[in-house]
């Protein structure tokens, strides 16, 4: 970030440190870096907080043993004031971000030098050079290209390439967006628009969503002004046209464009988009809840979990109206860090992936990952929840519009960041102004809240930029959740820069990853004890003795009290646990065949589970559970010691069941021996 502030020489150098540097910067470093000795930088440290005090603005401080650093409010103020000073020009030390301006200055013109480019941004030609061989790569994931003329460097490609990569950059233009608006294109205007589009249809849009729109339309409206990038008009062969329809044609003729691929395309991308509410009463949505139902029943079962439905049903029908229309339009969603999702919810995603099987066969659509990641981070948050449904001391408070969608991508990126801090799940407004935040420490919101609240509250958006995450770790340290020396620590990112300094790095997404792993298993409670490390979690909760046959069972109800017998006399689970499982059969129906003659016999944590446990049983014949209905050949015993240790070990279990004829070849197998290297053979 370049600074413009001070009239102190070296003054705005000293800013920029402080402004980019993680946690404290000792007064040596800042020796060395602005070249002068320790007393001329005292005078400097006192000079320039002398011209913050005549703005009112905090000074820099300094701490003990510890260095200096800027206050969040000092902060915000430097980079408002920089973004006034630098209209004419964009400055940014982030080169990810520098990459996507360059980008979207060359797509907004009719061709830009090297010249052009090297000052509007500030930067050498040679940066600029290779600023565009890493564009490349990047927009050719979207088909998108940059072509030289004669006229200068250009961005070729199909029109709605070029708007998908605008769309998924959206708020990361936002001020080249802004900038580039045309005067007739009124922001108030757009915003009208959007409120009738929701009041008139009964979907509402996120607050996150609601912004990346506005944000596109702007940019939208003022590039299909020209026709030539208008979508090849043809006449629709749509008779019965949606209120959808009717308002898209209807804003589209206020800017005097009677386009009816327009129009279609209007309609698909707002739909697209993530919902907060919607209208209950509409036909697609009765449709869609029996499936998240369905989803949710599902997930328990595989998972052995307890998600409440009554607690997300509602949330995730909405969340699947939005997969709907993207899966009918192929306007797919990609998550910017899917590695990271995978990975943080990796059990419950592969759950995940089993469960929306249904949902797939109704919509003729298989769902990417990135999709089924969304949906894992509805049962990960659920089961979250169950554990922590109350806020604890030194907690961090996570608040979003709806409490859904984008709010769970952000508290994900905030416990994979700062590990050793715990975080609420997302409430919406109205939760957090009626519940009691006591023992709250720090709210860290994507909406302006009501500050009357005696709680410090940090305002940034569902990802974050550069500046933003520095905001976070200046109030996480404020609040004394954590130093400068353990946000180091947290911080992957952190740890790969110091590392940088000192070796070259061959492999830096390898190393990240690999650095990734090793701070969950220094600040997690390991999921088992287990000698072994290279065997699969179903190995190492099945020890010989909890593996074997079943002859001559008499009936479902002995056959399941017998494969379970082995976590009773190991003192794993009472003898009411295995009683809650005959009774919830007995209840419910065979829920707990999971297929192709596979049992999950399991009930919940609290009914008398002492240590996490389970068992495999191969029963010499099936047998029926219930009377004339599903039969059993296989009986797999779970006892859950919480809501989420044993998702490891399904996860497992789903990936050998999915595998072609595993089941017919263990179905072959008679004897114990043959049974007990089966299983281990691919551990």
């Amino acid at each position: 970030m370049r600074v413009n502030f001070s009239k102190r020489k070296h003054g705005n150098e000293l800013l920029e440190i402080l402004l980019t540097s993680s946690g404290y910067t000792t007064a040596n470093f800042l020796q060395q870096h602005l070249h002068i000795s320790r007393r001329s930088l005292f005078y400097l440290i006192n000079k320039v907080n002398d011209e913050l005090d005549q703005h009112a603005e905090f000074p820099i401080t300094n701490v003990k043993k510890l260095g200096y650093y800027l206050p969040t409010d000092t902060i915000k103020f430097l980079h408002k004031m920089t973004e006034k000073e630098t209209s004419s020009k964009i400055m940014t030390n982030n080169a990810k971000q520098r990459q996507l301006l360059i980008a979207f200055s060359i797509l907004n013109t009719s061709g830009c030098s090297l010249a052009d480019l090297t000052y509007q941004f500030n930067i050498s030609k040679n940066t600029v050079i290779r600023d565009i061989k890493v564009l490349h790569s990047q927009l050719a994931l979207y088909h998108l290209q940059i072509t030289n003329t004669e006229s200068g460097k250009i961005i070729t490609g199909s029109p709605t390439a070029v708007r998908k990569w605008v769309y998924d950059h959206a708020t990361q233009l936002k001020t080249l967006i802004e900038q580039t608006r045309r005067a007739t294109i009124k922001p108030t205007t757009i915003n009208d628009q959007i409120k009738l589009f929701e009041r008139i249809t009964g979907k509402y849009l996120t607050d996150d969503a609601s912004i990346t729109i506005r944000l596109f339309l702007y940019w939208y409206l003022t590039n299909i002004r020209d026709c030539n990038n208008q979508l090849s008009d043809v006449i629709s062969a749509q008779t019965d046209l949606t209120l959808d329809h009717i308002w898209a044609k209807s804003f589209l003729n206020d800017y005097h464009i009677d386009n009816s691929n327009e129009v279609d395309y209007l309609v698909k991308l707002i739909n697209s988009s993530q919902f907060a509410h919607v209208n209950w009463n509409d036909d697609l949505i009765q449709k869609l809840k029996p499936f998240s139902v369905r989803m949710i029943s599902s997930f328990n079962h595989l998972s052995g979990a307890h998600v409440s439905i009554k607690s997300i049903s509602d949330s995730l029908t909405v969340h699947l109206l939005s997969t709907y229309y993207r899966a009918q339009y192929n306007m797919p969603f990609e998550y910017p860090d899917l590695k990271s999702i995978q990975q943080h919810y990796h059990h419950t995603f592969e759950i995940t992936r089993k469960v929306v099987v249904p949902f797939e066969q109704y919509i003729h659509h298989t769902l990417s990952d990135d999709e089924i990641a969304l949906i894992a981070i509805y049962f990960g948050g659920a089961i979250r929840e169950q554990k922590t449904s109350t806020p604890t001391q030194n907690e961090v408070l996570v608040v979003c519009s709806s409490g859904i969608g984008t709010s769970r991508l952000l508290l994900q990126q905030l416990e994979s960041r700062y590990r050793g801090i715990h975080f609420s799940s997302p409430m919406n407004v109205l939760q957090y102004e009626n519940s009691d935040l006591s023992n709250v420490q720090l709210v860290i919101s994507t909406i302006k809240l009501n500050t009357q609240r005696n709680i410090p509250i940090t305002t940034v958006s569902a990802f974050p930029s550069e500046l933003e995450w520095k905001i976070i770790d200046n109030a996480i340290i404020k609040a004394g959740l954590a130093t400068s020396d353990t946000l180091k620590l947290f911080n992957v990112d952190t740890l790969l820069d110091i590392v940088v300094n000192y070796a070259m790095i061959r492999n830096p997404m390898g190393l990240k990853l690999a650095l990734n792993d090793y701070l969950t298993q220094l600040t997690q409670e390991p999921l088992l004890a287990a000698p072994q490390e290279n065997l699969s979690e179903l190995i190492k909760l099945l020890p010989p003795e909890h593996v074997g046959f079943l002859n001559h069972q008499k009936s479902w109800k002995q056959a399941v009290r017998t494969a379970l017998s082995p976590l009773l006399e190991d003192y794993s689970v009472e003898k009411n646990y295995i009683d809650q499982i005959i009774h919830l059969t007995e209840s419910n129906g065979p829920y707990m065949v999971i297929g192709s003659g596979v049992m999950l016999a399991h009930a919940a944590p609290r009914d008398g589970v002492n240590n996490l446990g389970a068992t495999f049983f191969l029963l010499d014949k099936p047998l029926p559970v219930m009377t004339n209905q599903k039969m059993v050949h296989v009986i797999i015993g779970l006892a859950p010691i919480d809501y989420e240790k044993h998702l490891s070990f399904i996860s497992d279990l789903m990936t050998q069941l999915q595998q072609k004829d595993w089941l017919t070849n263990l179905y072959h197998l008679n004897n114990k021996r043959d049974l007990f290297r089966y299983l281990y053979k691919d551990n």
